[in-house]
This record gives structure tokens, C-alpha cells and sequence, in this order.
């Protein structure tokens, strides 16, 4: 008989079930009673028991969440907090909670070690059921920092990761895979204002930093997004010549690392702001043009889809999870959001969402978790 290792995840996750998790119940029916446990209860489930605390734990216990159809997308956006400034340049920011189905806001527990308010123009992201806080600058100082954060939602605690490598970088994108656990980060700007084509990997689990191949070309204030597998490059500019509207779409493969260009023509629709937030949902690219056009990314052109209502200020932010996109306008006189979507993409059909006052601040960056 050829023997068949088994990976290591699922070895610790026989070992976790070998003990009595509810007394009195299998512990098949007891893992199904603790998978349909909010995520908001997480760190309370796991201060129960040991049993609980190692079930919960296990990458095992979200899959089954997920494949059960139990996980519900939060949104984690770093908004400003009105009327707070800590130096001539920067307002204090924050991370603020948003969850669509119960239409519910809150603040998120604030990082440790920055008492004096989030890094600025810091990228955000989320893997499984944590959330990545990558760069910024300091609000007080205006110093770059390459700091990384980590919070997670299981145990609603912060952790300090291992630092951005290499030269400072403002301005950059990043996006996430989370079939692998890596938020790669590309582009940006350094230290004297020259556009960057470098691009790093992150792996969470392990805490550790990989620099990936170059870009073809320099980048400022590129956007990315994994789609197909592939980690995907979409606007931005280079700072020597402010231009945004030729750059082609760039696409790496993290398994051969090779970059390829998937469009190097301009239509009207590739011509969007750099600015502009893009988002895969169930497969496919999104972003708006302009003011109010909700286009896709469909053999390497871009479609119309929607426009969003009553809209003549800016889309600040857009992010979306299985067949639904929300999308958050800004007053044009002050940033402020002053208002939100959700669109049911198969039906087309708009739903405002109704913001709290005190969650109007301007949108920095953000994700969409599934937990």
C-alpha cells in the first residue's frame, strides 16, 4: 500500500475534531452548529474553550463557511474623520466598517502602535479573515513608512508584520490573491517623486516579502486587481509626463512571473482616470468612466453596464462581492461621501444606501472581506 501524506492544515484539523467539541453532540453537527456563527462573534466563540478556540482557528473551518454559503462580505474602508488635522497637509484618517446585508456602521478597532490616527494614502486589503495595512505616511510627521499591519478578525487583535522591502513607496496599488495568501503590491512613487515599475509580493502566513519582475513602464497611482487567477495592472501615470490615458492594461502571472500587455490601444472606454477604482465580481472587471458610467472589461474592451443615479460628483469608491456592486459618490466641494449604491448587477436594479453622518469622511482606499 503506497502511503498518501496528508497536508498539514488537515492533519491539525483531524486532530482538532478527535476532541469534544459541544458535549453531548457528534462533533459533526457540533462544527456545523460553530461555522454559522457571525464574525462578529468570532473572538467570543473562541475564548469558550480550547476545542472551540483550535476549531475556529483552522483554514478547514472558514473553507467550510464559504462552501456552505455562510461567509457575508464586510467592507473596511479608510475614510477621514471631519474637522481632525494633524499637520498642514493631512487630515486624521481612520478604518470604518461597513456591512451590506445588515446595512450596519461601525468604526474598526484603530491600530496600536498609530495613536495619533491611520498611516495616510496607506493600501488596504484582505485575506481570508484578515485585513493587510500596508505603507502610508504618518499624519503628524508626513514621513513615508513601510510599517505593515494585520488585524484578525478571529481574535480582534492587531499584529505588526515585516516591513515593505526596499526604497520609500507612496501612491502605490495593491491587490490580493486569495488562493495563495499574497497582497502584491506594484508601482508608486519614491522618495524623489520618481514614478516606480517595481512590484513586490507579500505572503501574510508567513510574514514574508518576494520581489516579483518589473512592469513594462513606470506607474503613479496604479490600480490592481487579481482576475482569472492573474494579478492585473489598470491606469495610472508616469509623474514625468502626467499622462494616464495610454497606458495598457498589464497582466502577471505569479506562477511563470511574467508580465504581458492585454490591450495597447486606446478606446474610449480604456480612457479613465487614473483615479478610478476598479473591482472583479463574479469573474469580471468593473470601473466607472467619467461621472456616471459603469463599464466591464470584456476581451480586453471595455462595455457599458449602468449608470449609476443621480450622480454629478465624483465616485469616490467602488468595491463589490457575488452579484451586487456598491458605489460611493463624493460631494465635489469638499470630498466628503455624500452618498452610496448598491447595484444588483444581474437585474440592474439601484439601491441607495443610507450613510451615517458620522461616517462621511473621504474614502482613501478600502476592501471587500468574505468571512
Amino acid at each position: 500500500m503506497v502511503a498518501v501524506a496528508v497536508p498539514r492544515y488537515i492533519a491539525a484539523f483531524l486532530c482538532v475534531l478527535s476532541m469534544e467539541i459541544i458535549p453531548g453532540l457528534p462533533n459533526d453537527v457540533a462544527f456545523e452548529c460553530l461555522i454559522r456563527i457571525s464574525f462578529d462573534q468570532f473572538p467570543k466563540a473562541a475564548s469558550v474553550s480550547r476545542a472551540w478556540n483550535a476549531v475556529i482557528k483552522q483554514p478547514e473551518f472558514h473553507r467550510r463557511r464559504e462552501v456552505s454559503g455562510l461567509t457575508r462580505p464586510v467592507i473596511v474602508m479608510a475614510q477621514s474623520m471631519d474637522g481632525l488635522i494633524k499637520s498642514n497637509l493631512f487630515k486624521v484618517y481612520r478604518l470604518t466598517l461597513f456591512e451590506p446585508v445588515k446595512r450596519r456602521w461601525r468604526n474598526f478597532p484603530p491600530i496600536p502602535e498609530m495613536v495619533e490616527g491611520m498611516p495616510v494614502f496607506c493600501g488596504v486589503a484582505g485575506i481570508g479573515p484578515e485585513l493587510v495595512v500596508i505603507g502610508g505616511c504618518d499624519p503628524v510627521t508626513c514621513r513615508v513608512q513601510n510599517s505593515v499591519f494585520i488585524y484578525d478578525f478571529i481574535s480582534a487583535t492587531w499584529r505588526r508584520g515585516a516591513d515593505m522591502p526596499g526604497e520609500d513607496r507612496l501612491f502605490f496599488g495593491c491587490a490580493t490573491s486569495e488562493e495563495d495568501g499574497t497582497v502584491v503590491v506594484a508601482g508608486g512613487h519614491n522618495g524623489d517623486n520618481m514614478s516606480l515599475k517595481s512590484t513586490l509580493a507579500y505572503d501574510v502566513a508567513r510574514d514574508t516579502w518576494t520581489t516579483l519582475p518589473d512592469m513594462s513602464i513606470e506607474r503613479n497611482e496604479c490600480r490592481c486587481v487579481f482576475h482569472r487567477g492573474k494579478f492585473h495592472i489598470l491606469g495610472g501615470y508616469n509623474m514625468d509626463t502626467q499622462e494616464d490615458s495610454k497606458q495598457p492594461v498589464e497582466t502577471l502571472d505569479l506562477v511563470t512571473r511574467q508580465w504581458r500587455i492585454i490591450n495597447d490601444t486606446v478606446t474610449d472606454y480604456a480612457i479613465i482616470s487614473a483615479q478610478a477604482t476598479y473591482v472583479e465580481i463574479d469573474g469580471v472587471i468593473y470601473t466607472i468612466k467619467g461621472r456616471r458610467e459603469m463599464v466591464a472589461l470584456e476581451d480586453a474592451t471595455w462595455v457599458f453596464v449602468s449608470r449609476v443615479p443621480n450622480n454629478t460628483s465624483r465616485v469616490a469608491y467602488v468595491t463589490g462581492w457575488q452579484g451586487k456592486m456598491m458605489v460611493i459618490i463624493e460631494n465635489a466641494e469638499n470630498g466628503r461621501a455624500k452618498r452610496a449604491y448598491v447595484l444588483e448587477l444581474k437585474t440592474k436594479k439601484w439601491t441607495k444606501v443610507k450613510i451615517p453622518s458620522e461616517f462621511r469622511g473621504y474614502v482613501e482606499s478600502g476592501c471587500c472581506i468574505h468571512i
